[in-house]
């Protein structure tokens, strides 16, 4: 038996070809310029460049505390000024020196000074900071570690009986040994400033 066939078969000519639409090169936008096409009030606007112009050498970020313009005046300074040997840096923020008698007293004279006595008065202070010493002994020997360099450094802070004379080394204000002692007295902070082929510099703060 026949039939007739499902579909209409061609019977001349070639098969028609489909079209098809090319391809597009084009990328597909991600879904922030997508937000941004939509909203394009909320794009910043580029920055204005500063018409001030940068100081050579400055820091983005820094802040720098005011310092009175009369502190900034650039001085030359004799070797023979205390002045002299300190960093220019620090310069501006020195209120006041004071060169005391360099007689082996004149770490207790220097005390004395900044502490609102007369330099005169460096025998106060040694008795200050034996007080100082004797209250605390217990604290100060596990400081120190042994009690027979408790008793040295003690012995350093009575004064020689001749106190007009020069004063020996063993009787120097060493302030490795007795910086935290000048300050937990007085309840100030000692800073010790040397250059490094004397020595490193060390700050004590009371205790």
């Amino acid at each position: 038996m026949l039939s007739p066939p499902p579909r209409k078969v061609p019977t001349k000519g070639a098969p028609k070809k489909i079209k098809t639409t090319p391809k597009s090169t084009l990328r597909i936008p991600s879904s922030w310029e997508t937000i941004d096409s939509q909203h394009p009030e909320s794009q910043s606007s580029p920055r204005k460049k500063s018409s001030q112009p940068k100081r050579k050498g400055a820091r983005i970020g820094i802040s720098l505390v005011p310092v009175p313009k009369s502190s900034l005046v650039s001085r030359n300074y004799d070797p023979s000024s205390p002045m002299y040997y300190m960093s220019k840096f620090m310069r501006p923020y020195i209120e006041r020196i004071v060169d005391v008698i360099g007689d082996g007293h004149c770490g207790f004279r220097a005390i004395a000074e900044s502490v609102g006595l007369t330099e005169e008065s460096h025998v106060m202070v040694r008795r200050a900071l034996i007080k100082e010493l004797k209250e605390h002994r217990n604290k100060y020997i596990e400081i120190y570690a042994t009690e027979c360099r408790y008793n040295y450094i003690l012995n350093g802070l009575h004064p020689p009986k001749n106190v007009s004379s020069f004063a020996p080394p063993d009787k120097w204000l060493t302030l490795p040994d007795m910086g935290h002692i000048v300050a937990t007295c007085y309840n100030r902070l000692v800073l010790e400033m040397t250059t490094l082929d004397i020595g490193v510099s060390e700050t004590f703060f009371s205790t």
